[in-house]
């Protein structure tokens, strides 16, 4: 059966899916109670018929890791719950892409992604993930670093989504020995041997992240091969320096790229902000022109028609889809005469009765303007605390 938009889910009001994986639904979605005063937002949710307990308990554990961390690298989660049996995330819309449709956009228009673009998008990524891992005693490592999970977005910054394979502390459900999860073209050696992750796991999967968008090719040339042939050779790779692809690569970059790429994480930078010192330091000698204004230069030269579009999709939803969507679902008020008769049996006689039911009728329309005005100001109130966390975060 076709589900229409726009709909109600709970508090939110769903405007259009975006996207279906293998154990969630990601839809476009607007919170608010008055026209005008709406934010969009983007709503992942499980699967009604792929929620079995394991699903389900790790999209809890995401939801527990993720509602604690504020960071200007990370898409911000402010809302996780329940609605009809179905969990739900809450988080900000980036208004940008995804890493690897970044990618194929480029491969389809023959652009090449600039190497201060790849730079910069790797430093800031290595800048998130040490927060990440620092962050108060949850021992967090992400586990899957990779182009889906990593977001573009229009104005150039970079942020990082989906702790949804993320090992913490808080987490109720234990990956058994053995069990692989993540990317296998990302992976660690060790999350191939289906070790347990640390910070240099995710140190690894960046460099690989960072070799591909400085060579435009594929680190580790798995495709094709039978599942079994592919993991041995994640499991053992032969590190090759990106500037046997790109000779424009310095061979700074090559040592400190090497090093994170190290099959024995012994020999890798011991956390994320080794790498980032390491990349800073070879990026004043490569680009150091690398900045989010030449990310932002990127994506506005590839997607300006999209933009544009995007943009005015926005602005239909906020002003026509969503004024019209509440107006058919919102009950008509009850009449003024219904309204008294509902009062009592007794009939109001008299001119004292009839002031008495008018000076009654005039606060009842004096009520409703305060709780009008009550819930504007609510709405208003929260809008401008979210402005206030967002302009502390960056």
């Amino acid at each position: 059966m076709a589900v229409s938009f726009p709909r109600q889910f709970g508090k939110y009001v769903l405007l259009k899916p975006l996207a279906k994986g293998g154990m969630g639904e990601i839809y476009l979605a607007a919170l608010g109670q008055l026209d005008g005063f709406d934010k969009l937002c983007v709503i992942k949710k499980v699967i009604p018929e792929k929620t079995d307990a394991g699903k389900a308990k790790r999209f809890l554990d995401e939801a527990k890791v993720v509602l604690r961390l504020t960071h200007s690298g990370l898409v911000n989660t402010f809302d996780a719950g329940q609605v009809d049996r179905e969990f739900y995330i809450a988080m900000e819309m980036v208004e940008g892409k995804d890493l690897r449709e970044v990618w194929n956009r480029c491969v389809r228009v023959r652009h090449r992604i600039p190497i201060e673009v790849a730079l910069h998008v790797a430093r800031e990524l290595a800048r998130t993930l040490a927060y990440v891992h620092d962050y108060g005693n949850l021992n967090l490592v992400h586990r899957d670093v990779a182009p889906p999970n990593i977001m573009l977005a229009y104005n150039g910054d970079v942020k990082l989504t989906d702790f949804g394979l993320a090992r913490s502390a808080l987490k109720q459900e234990h990956t058994q020995p053995g069990v692989v999860f993540g990317r296998a073209a990302y992976l660690a050696p060790e999350q191939a041997r289906g070790e347990v992750a640390d910070p240099r796991t995710d140190v690894y999967s960046l460099a690989v992240v960072l070799w591909e968008l400085l060579t435009g090719h594929q680190y580790l040339q798995i495709t094709g091969l039978d599942p079994a042939a592919a993991l041995a050779l994640v499991r053992h790779p032969k590190p090759t320096p990106p500037s046997t692809r790109a000779p424009w690569v310095t061979p700074a970059m090559d040592q400190v790229l090497l090093r994170a790429l190290a099959p024995d994480r012994a020999r890798r930078f011991g956390n994320a902000e080794e790498f980032r010192l390491a990349l800073s330091e070879a990026i004043a000698e490569a680009a150091p022109r690398t900045d989010a204004a030449r990310v932002s230069e990127l994506m506005h030269a590839i997607y300006n028609k999209a933009i544009g579009e995007e943009g005015a999709e926005r602005e239909r939803f906020l002003k026509e889809v969503l004024p019209s969507f509440r107006a058919s679902t919102t009950p008509p008020p009850i009449p003024a005469q219904a309204q008294t008769s509902s009062r009592g049996d007794r009939k109001p006689n008299g001119a004292g009765s009839q002031a008495a039911s008018a000076a009654q009728d005039g606060g009842d329309r004096e009520a409703r303007k305060w709780a009008k005005r009550e819930a504007a100001l609510k709405v208003l109130a929260e809008l401008a605390a979210e402005d206030e966390q967002a302009a502390s975060r960056k």
